[in-house]
């Protein structure tokens, strides 16, 4: 019987973290920052394979600071046609994460997906993180109002640590019985985070 392989993506990471290690007591933006210039330096740059490594940098940031159940490429039960990049579930404050290298007009539909996601749970707070400085600085200067989205935060800087320290004081859950989550089988927990990237967090 023939194996499947490993996704590209995953074995990238696998590698980065094997090559680069990274002191333990290391911010989430001094974490992000390594990994980054590492993987822009020794791999060849593609914008799906850049996608999914950034995710994955910024998912395994959320698990070294004790962050979890992480629900990843999730969609939610109540609604429809959007899929969560991070979905961190809560009874009180469930919190959604997009997760994107650059905007573009990609913030518009993480934006219209927020919205959907507080119709549902009405105090979710939802969260474009992205490298995308210019992109961030415009968004903030011509127009700070948002259908859905709380905040776009810039993973390489303070404002994730903010971000990350925040979350990691709060409780999340795995969604339960009641099918909040319609993909339930897709989420991290430290022991699968550990075996999937050969971590010890």
């Amino acid at each position: 019987m023939c194996r499947t392989s490993e996704p590209r993506n995953i074995t990238i990471t696998k590698e980065l973290l094997r090559n680069f290690p990274i002191n333990s007591d290391a911010s989430p933006s001094e974490f992000i920052r390594h990994y980054w210039q590492h993987y822009n330096d020794e791999y060849e740059s593609n914008n799906s394979t850049n996608g999914t490594i950034f995710e994955n940098l910024v998912i395994l940031s959320l698990a070294r600071n004790g962050i979890n159940p992480i629900y990843y490429q999730t969609e939610l039960t109540y609604v429809p046609s959007a899929i969560f990049d991070v979905f961190l579930f809560s009874e009180e404050l469930s919190v959604a994460i997009s997760i994107k290298t650059t905007l573009r007009e990609r913030w518009k539909q993480a934006d219209l997906e927020a919205l959907a996601i507080k119709q549902v749970h009405k105090s979710a707070q939802c969260f474009v993180v992205t490298l995308s400085h210019n992109e961030v600085s415009a968004r903030r200067r011509n127009d700070s109002t948002y259908a859905g989205l709380d905040r776009f935060i810039l993973a390489d800087t303070t404002e994730f640590d903010d971000l990350i320290n925040d979350l990691s004081e709060r409780d999340f859950s795995e969604a339960g019985s009641f099918p909040v989550v319609k993909t339930n089988n897709r989420f991290f927990t430290p022991e699968s985070i550990n075996s999937l990237f050969e971590l010890d967090l």
